[in-house]
């Protein structure tokens, strides 16, 4: 039994049961199974095409513009965050949303083909299946791909979200429409007075197609962060690969006006001030504070540096040191400071590297030598003085030595003249007497000599030699003689 027969006795059957033709369950018995299938398809793919149209719309025109405005405003206000959060979600659901309509849309307009009160379909299948009618097949094939090519795989937009540190401040800059709308996160104080470590930023995305297919393409950022780390970073340029801040060779070389090729050591720290923070994006886009040390910061330092070696000699120039750092300092400092680079220290650390080493070599000896010569002029010096203090020593002790012989000689002078004057007196005789009587009674220990020498008058020598008694004797003799002299 053909496919299309039993489409017009069911229609057939409808109108004698359904006299009026607005009461019959199905206005389009008029129709082949053919013609109605076509139909419909057309309408589900005019819902399919609208579907499209509308996300189409919705993703290239209205999305960019909304996500703009609600990433520039989502620090306003919890308001403005549970906004973005919420039309970010709606955006993600959209598409599943149109295309389960879309499917919705097909059930409604295939299944009722299928199913009827009577399971007529049933019998349409079994006549279908059985006469292998290829015009439904192709049909609902056509159906089924058109529906599964609009849904699609695309895939599925994945929030992205960044955080900004304490020591950043961060500039959210649309990539789309207007570009002079930017929002400049707050300093210090905002933090502190909200009680905030960390800031975390939500970037929305847009579809953007990269083939024919509706899943060919990729998810765009539709507004950019950039991060600005205000942190201070402290760098050492040095000649030692053990040493710096790199196991590397970073010197300062500079020449002296002799053309005597050195290097020397530079230690230079810097930071970004809050309010310098748009300056020095302006002035270094997206650069690190870190790679502008290393890069325009040292090239500063060595060019000035460079110039005020260039004005002496080296060994003029090895007592100008200090002369040469205040050059760089008065130089670089204000510098950077209009780019956004504020400099707190800034410096020469280590001696000088010369690029010959024989020099280094010829100036060592030179300083040894040098040494040696203080050391020696040294103890010239002390030597000269140690002979200064003796010489000094032995005139004072030759001064006082004559000074006391000059005094002993005036005092015999004047006694021998008292002497002279004196021996016409017989009283000064009479006491010289005393005097030497007095001085042998004190040294007297009691005992009386042996022997009596008898001095004659005007004889020089005895004229006569006693031995004298025993003790007992000489005691009695004593107190005769005692007796006699008095």
């Amino acid at each position: 039994m053909d496919f299309e027969i039993i489409w017009h006795d069911r229609c057939v059957k409808e109108r004698k049961s359904n006299p009026h033709p607005l009461w019959r369950p199905s206005m389009n018995c008029e129709l082949s199974w053919t013609q109605l299938l076509t139909r419909r398809a057309m309408m589900l793919a005019g819902i399919a095409a609208c579907a499209a149209g509308t996300e189409m719309s919705v993703e290239y025109y209205l999305w960019p513009s909304v996500a703009n405005t609600l990433a520039m405003h989502q620090f306003d206000s919890a308001g403005w965050s549970q906004t973005m959060q919420s039309a970010v979600a709606w955006h993600s659901i959209m598409p599943v949303a149109l295309w389960s309509a879309v499917m919705v849309a097909a059930a409604v307009l295939f299944v009722p083909l299928m199913i009827s009160p009577r399971c007529v379909a049933c019998k349409v299948a079994r006549a279908a299946r059985s006469s292998g009618s290829s015009h439904s097949s192709l049909g609902l094939l056509a159906v089924g791909v058109v529906v599964l090519a609009t849904v699609g795989c695309r895939p599925f937009d994945r929030p992205e979200f960044e955080e900004i540190d304490t020591s950043e401040t961060g500039f959210l800059i649309p990539l789309e429409g207007e570009t002079d709308q930017q929002v400049t996160f707050e300093s210090e104080s905002y933090l502190a007075k909200r009680k905030v470590a960390a800031k975390r930023v939500q970037v929305p995305h847009r579809w953007v197609p990269t083939g024919r297919m509706y899943y060919d393409g990729e998810w765009l950022d539709t507004v950019r962060l950039i991060k600005v780390d205000r942190s201070p970073v402290t760098r050492e340029w040095t000649a030692d690969v053990n040493s710096g801040t790199k196991n590397a060779n970073e010197a300062i070389w500079i020449e002296s006006k002799d053309s005597v090729g050195f290097s020397v050591g530079f230690n230079c720290t810097a930071f970004i001030e809050e309010e310098d923070t748009a300056r020095f994006l302006y002035m270094y886009r997206s650069r690190s504070l870190a790679d502008m040390m290393d890069s325009e910061v040292r090239a500063r330092i060595q060019s000035v540096a460079a110039e005020a070696a260039a004005r002496y000699d080296l060994d003029e120039l090895r007592s100008r040191k200090q002369e040469m750092v205040d050059d760089v300092r008065e130089d670089v400092i204000p510098f950077f400071k209009e780019r956004g680079i504020t400099i707190t220290t800034v410096g020469m650390f280590g001696g000088f590297t010369y690029q010959n080493p024989k020099i280094q070599e010829a100036i060592d000896e030179t300083f040894v030598a040098q040494q040696k010569k203080v050391v020696n002029m040294a103890l010239f010096d002390a030597q000269q003085k140690e002979n200064e203090r003796i010489e000094l020593e032995a005139e004072g002790q030759a001064n006082m030595a004559r000074t006391v012989a000059e005094g002993e000689a005036d005092a015999i002078r004047k006694l021998a003249e008292a002497t002279r004057e004196a021996k016409s007196d017989p009283l000064f005789v009479q006491l010289k007497q005393l005097e030497v009587e007095h001085d042998r009674i004190e040294k007297w220990n009691g005992e009386y000599p042996s022997y009596l020498f008898q001095m004659g008058g005007g004889s020089d020598s005895p004229n006569l030699l006693l031995e004298l008694p025993a003790q007992s004797a000489h005691t009695e003799l004593g107190k005769s003689i005692s007796s006699t002299q008095h």
